[in-house]
């Protein structure tokens, strides 16, 4: 795997001049989704800038150091697969990269088997290598046959050879019949100038035609492509989706399917954005300031109701709130609820949000409906009071086995009657999320100097105790008492907010997230069970290695590699509103330049650590159905 993404790497980077200007002229107007490197010449410099004061910088005394201080011959081997690595990111590989006339993959349609269309385009551009890697990979690739034409364009997939054998049992190769083409499946074309791949013949049949001039229309003449890149196609990475069609041709292919197509992202634009009320989305990735920029651009239609734009219809957050959402945290933010319809915008987006994690039964809108019943309050007016909610995600809670993690959440009220009437109201709510008869009476306990109550979990769906407090005009609940405690007293020096490099102007919601957490979540070999991707004992060419030890080298060097995460300033996350727009922007300072150091340092001798898992002998451990993939 690793040998083949180096293939592709090398035809994207070193290829023969192109013909075409934009390769958003490639694709039909109709693409769904669509995103593109664009400008390599400028931005290949910025990424350049990552690996500055790394080994990756120059690699050569890097790799070689590596195979010196290799102990067994699969960990000299390993090291092909590390090399290859650092050769992405080698000076002639981005020297390379700024001569591309554009990259590109579109998300160009659904086939009537409810299967996505997908296409890659690289414009070669002014690269001088003169397409010895495009063609080499067709060429010298032994499985890769012509299945088809486009254009006079020949159409290659992988087949392998068709082999028979004698009565005498000796192979012999039979050619007679030609490849057939797959209908989907992976499908490459080479033409001077243009290297493409996709999903079938027919997604790629559009750009290759438009490539030699068969076809005009473009997805870069139609409306929302303009107003987008007119915004955001600058230097890095662009993208843009035209929502309606693209719900659109989600739910029927979900039909041709028989299995509707859908995910978390989706299912949260939906129901807190709205197919109806969204129009396009658009944005960009790239560099500023020497960090690391990500903006997504939401068009919406002021017709349509929208409970995420209702939510942020209030004044502009100040720093200040996140002062009560201490380190360490995962994700924190702060959002000022809207002064008119308060109780309805909150009910309406947690309406939403319940509906998008696909929660049956009843909404948060219809407990608050059966509070008011039988405890005769009324939970409106209780929100009513709420001026702001702040949010914070820890990134590991101490709870109970089989219990489910979720927020701390602080609000903020313009005068502590607000914060006492939701202290009385609390028990009463979660003993109707529990399903109980009755609140249930609250113990106390001191922690930090603040009495702390705390009601059972018996029944409620997180399967865990809620702890709440209050002080003056703030109230907090969770599910750990501590934090609970330290939130209600705002300190700067101690909280997410401390390095956090805040924006100018006014924004509707401020956060603040650790990117090192993140990648905490993505499973690895290294955190499985010894003898899950290796069974004891493996030979090496006469050494017998012990799987767990090297699984604990892994596991130290992806704990490193967390760890090392630590040394950046927490990244910033905004939204603001601008009239039919909604811009969301996450921003991670110090990347450039030798901010990224220790952590690229980290990442590649974890990358070393997991390739010496990789037994040459018995490469069915990694790649067979069996086991997996990694």
């Amino acid at each position: 795997m690793i040998r083949f993404i180096a293939s592709l790497a090398c035809i994207i980077v070193v290829a023969p001049g192109a013909r075409a200007a934009d390769v958003a002229d490639l694709f039909p107007p109709g693409t769904l989704a669509y995103a593109e490197l664009f400008d390599p010449g400028a931005f290949g410099p910025q990424l350049a800038a990552l690996v500055k004061g790394t080994p990756l910088e120059d690699s050569i005394p890097f790799i070689d150091g590596k195979k010196a201080a290799a102990k067994t011959l699969g960990e000299f081997r390993a090291k092909r697969e590390l090399a290859e690595l650092a050769l992405f990111l080698s000076p002639e590989v981005i020297g390379e990269f700024r001569k591309l006339g554009g990259v590109a993959v579109g998300l160009v349609g659904f086939n009537d088997r409810g299967e996505p269309e997908v296409v890659v385009a690289v414009l070669t551009g002014d690269s001088a290598a003169a397409g010895l890697a495009a063609r080499a990979f067709i060429t010298t690739s032994t499985n890769l046959r012509k299945v088809a034409e486009v254009s006079k364009v020949p159409i290659f997939q992988f087949r392998p050879p068709v082999v028979r054998y004698d009565p005498m049992g000796r192979p012999a190769l039979d050619n007679e019949k030609p490849p057939t083409e797959g209908p989907h499946e992976p499908t490459f074309a080479y033409t001077p100038g243009l290297f493409v791949a996709g999903t079938s013949k027919a997604a790629l049949a559009p750009v290759i035609k438009r490539f030699r001039g068969e076809e005009k229309d473009a997805l870069r003449t139609t409306d929302g492509f303009k107003a987008a890149a007119t915004e955001y196609r600058k230097p890095g990475v662009f993208f843009y989706a035209n929502a309606p069609d693209l719900f659109a041709k989600l739910d029927a292919a979900g039909r041709a399917a028989g299995d509707p197509i859908d995910s978390d992202l989706l299912a949260w634009l939906r129901l807190t954005a709205g197919p109806k009320a969204l129009k396009a989305v658009a944005g960009h990735v790239g560099f500023r300031d020497g960090g690391l920029s990500v903006t997504v651009s939401a068009k919406l239609d002021p017709a349509q109701k929208n409970p995420l734009a209702d939510l942020l219809a209030g004044p502009a957050v100040k720093v200040e709130a996140l002062h009560h959402a201490r380190r360490p945290a995962t994700f924190a933010a702060t959002v000022n609820l809207p002064d008119k319809n308060r109780a309805a915008a909150l009910v309406g987006f947690l309406d939403a949000i319940a509906k998008a994690n696909g929660e049956l039964g009843r909404l948060p809108g219809d407990v608050l409906k059966d509070v008011r019943a039988k405890y005769k309050v009324e939970p409106n007016d209780l929100l009513a009071k709420v001026r702001a909610v702040t949010v914070v995600v820890p990134p590991k809670q101490e709870l109970p086995k089989g219990a489910k993690p979720i927020p701390l959440f602080v609000l903020h009220f313009d005068d502590a009657a607000g914060a006492t009437a939701w202290e009385e109201f609390l028990p009463k709510l979660v003993a109707e999320i529990a399903g109980e008869e009755k609140p249930a009476q609250p113990s106390s306990e001191v922690v930090e100097g603040v009495k702390v109550s705390s009601l059972p979990g018996t029944g409620l769906p997180w399967k865990a105790a809620v702890h709440f407090a209050r002080k003056d005009a703030v109230f907090a609940f969770g599910l750990e008492r501590k934090p609970v405690a330290l939130a209600l007293t705002p300190d700067a020096a101690a909280s997410v907010a401390k390095g956090l490099t805040v924006p100018a102007g006014d924004v509707a919601l401020l956060g603040a997230f650790n990117v090192g957490d993140l990648f905490a979540l993505i499973p690895t070999p290294a955190s499985a069970k010894p003898g899950k991707f290796l069974e004891p004992p493996i030979e090496r060419l006469g050494d017998v290695i012990a799987p767990e030890e090297h699984l604990k080298e892994a596991e130290k060097a992806r704990t490193a590699f967390l760890a090392a995460f630590g040394e950046l300033p927490p990244a910033v996350v905004t939204v603001r509103r601008a009239g039919d727009e909604l811009r969301l922007e996450m921003f991670q300072p110090k990347v450039q330049n030798g901010g990224l150091t220790p952590v690229i340092n980290a990442g590649v001798n974890w990358f070393d650590k997991l390739m010496n898992l990789r037994d040459p002998n018995r490469p069915e451990l990694y790649d067979g159905p069996r086991r997996g993939r990694w």
